[in-house]
């Protein structure tokens, strides 16, 4: 018999949610529903017309983004102190943080990392939460007009929570309540691995947020529109949205750590589903918005999406 703990049937649920909705909104979307097409779409792809009153009600400005970021930047740090405690202090995890994992994770859970790869994994995560919360409050320019449905606006809170239990729920010294220290011995070619191709896509992301908020600016850093335009420069003259194909490497670089992590996977895998979507329909509204827009970008993978 198959057993699915509480995290794995999360991101299960989620990603079984946006890969359904997408492919309807992308076969079949003027035989839906408006209010379908209304809480899937957002940002520069929003319904424009024949909108449902009651589903405009559930939603929020999109530039509330930035409090899931808050969270996120919170939550981060509340587990990196957990893992400096236990896999650089040497203190047991407390006993509450286990049961914690156990009710979410089960309490079938193995050890599928040891203290420096989940100690490293939870450094990326942090400089990511740290990284978005620096953009979606100080350079970020969000349209005033911009809405998103208030489930997308949860999603935010469930990914990050979800991402970093996945984490400790399988790592050395989260499992039992043992003490366990990062040693030299734990250094491998997966580390290196892993943590160069985060770093290579966490800078990318910068970068082509850079460019996205520079759009809407001056050359003296003013803002001087909210209108969407066609960004250029960057692995934009790639893809039509590098922000996202980076989004998707840095959750797959910290795979290696967390070799036979299966909730890990599924992480993956709905990261990768949520940002194809998005991706898949930023692609077309470029192309159907800008008459000029090259055609040899492609959605979110180089010569691949």
């Amino acid at each position: 018999m198959v057993f699915f703990s509480h995290m794995e049937m999360l991101f299960l649920s989620m990603i079984a949610a946006v890969t359904i909705a997408g492919l309807l909104i992308g076969a079949v979307e003027p035989h839906l529903p408006a209010f379908l097409a209304q809480s899937f779409r957002y940002g520069k792809h929003s319904l424009k017309e024949g909108r449902n009153a009651l589903v405009a009600r559930l939603e929020v400005p999109k530039s509330s983004f930035r409090h899931f970021y808050v969270f996120a930047l919170l939550w981060s740090a509340a587990a990196l102190y957990l893992v400096l405690r236990t896999c650089v202090a040497g203190k047991p995890a407390p006993e509450a943080v286990i049961a914690f994992l156990d009710l979410l994770c089960g309490k079938r859970r193995t050890e599928k990392s040891n203290a420096l790869e989940t100690l490293l994994a939870t450094v990326c995560l942090f400089a990511q939460c740290s990284r978005r919360f620096w953009e979606t409050h100080f350079l970020q320019i969000f349209s005033r007009s911009s809405r998103i449905n208030i489930a997308h606006y949860l999603v935010g809170y469930v990914h990050y929570f979800g991402a970093l239990v996945v984490i400790l729920g399988h790592a050395q010294g989260f499992v039992t309540a043992s003490a366990s220290t990062v040693t030299r011995d734990q250094l491998s070619w997966r580390l290196w691995l892993a943590g160069g191709a985060f770093a290579f896509a966490w800078w990318q992301q910068w970068r082509s947020n850079v460019i996205l908020a520079r759009l809407r600016m001056d050359a003296k850093g003013n803002v001087v529109t909210e209108k969407h335009l066609m960004p250029s420069g960057g692995f934009f003259d790639i893809v039509s949205s590098p922000h996202m194909m980076f989004e998707c490497l840095m959750y797959a670089s910290l795979a290696p750590l967390m070799l036979g992590n299966t909730a890990w996977l599924l992480v993956c895998i709905w990261v990768i589903a949520n940002q194809a979507q998005v991706a898949h329909l930023t692609h077309i509204w470029y192309r159907e918005t800008f008459p000029d827009y090259p055609r040899q970008r492609r959605a979110l993978f180089p010569g691949i999406f």
